[in-house]
């Protein structure tokens, strides 16, 4: 029986409600591998460090730099990781903006900041900018910050700061609906939704696919979220993007598209050409 692991987000990256989400879309996606007749084992990092890995894949929702560097060397060693770690890496804030840049994707003007010494943001703050952390994804509220003037600017850094954070993403505002999503690489699922209120700005349905998809593979994910915002004149705009979300609005049938693509992944470990992975253009 093929074997397979799975591999918990780090507790200090998947607080609160955020861990007991991240761990039942893990579990529910074994068990879908398991209807498929895999052997699934399911720790974490560190209990597959030290116990050793011997699967045909690893399915891993890590995030933390320590722990994507160790999955890197995994990755160098032979071992099939999903997502790649390389690209789970390209979606921390100090690496996206230029990645989605260069590929062409709608995203705002974002500058990356110490978060201790002399530092000013170069968009208008008074305009109205966001102070996010500028590694990992965010996991507490505080993490992302919209300010309106320097004095909050200086709190909300020196507040990153008190908290070891010690680079901050400063990022443009963009106006209009903010719409979150969920994929799984090679079209198989998709679902969206509005977050918050909604003025219904008119946009193209199939573009935001399209545009997910597109960032998606110039991060090289194959399990992805994100956010977008819709302009009044219905543009769309790329506002982050993150390896291996929740899907907690569609958590059941994600699991089963999960675990088809996984199912897919090993037989191309064994077939190569069967099917193409998004990590393939990670950078």
């Amino acid at each position: 029986m093929t074997r397979l692991l799975g591999i918990y987000r780090e507790k200090e990256c998947s607080p609160g409600r955020h861990q007991s989400n991240d761990a039942r879309l893990l579990e529910q996606v074994a068990d879908s591998l398991r209807e498929r007749g895999f052997s699934i084992e399911l720790s974490t990092l560190e209990q597959a460090r030290t116990r050793g890995v011997d699967a045909a894949l690893v399915f891993s929702m890590c995030q933390g730099r320590a722990a994507l560097e160790l999955l890197a060397g995994w990755e160098r060693d032979g071992i099939h990781i999903v997502n790649s770690p390389i690209a789970a890496r390209n979606t921390h804030r100090d690496r996206l903006p230029d990645l989605m840049l260069r590929a062409g994707v709608s995203f705002p003007a974002t500058q990356i900041i110490s978060t201790s010494g002399p530092a000013a943001p170069h968009a208008a703050v008074e305009e109205g900018i966001w102070l996010k952390r500028g590694d990992v994804h965010a996991s507490v509220s505080a993490d992302v910050q919209r300010v309106d003037s320097l004095a909050a600017f200086e709190a909300g850094r020196a507040e990153f700061a008190s908290r070891g954070i010690g680079a901050a993403a400063v990022q443009a505002h963009r106006a209009g609906d903010e719409i979150k999503f969920y994929g799984v690489a090679g079209d198989e699922f998709f679902h969206w939704f509005y977050s918050g209120h909604s003025s219904g700005y008119v946009f193209e349905p199939s573009a935001l696919p399209r545009l997910a998809a597109r960032a998606a593979a110039a991060a090289g994910l194959d399990i992805y979220g994100g956010d977008v915002i819709v302009s009044p004149s219905g543009e769309l705009t790329l506002i982050d993007l993150n390896d291996w979300p929740s899907f907690a609005p569609c958590r059941e049938r994600a699991a089963d598209a999960i675990a088809d693509y996984l199912t897919r992944r090993v037989h191309a470990a064994w077939n190569p050409g069967l099917v193409s992975s998004a990590n393939e253009s990670a950078l």
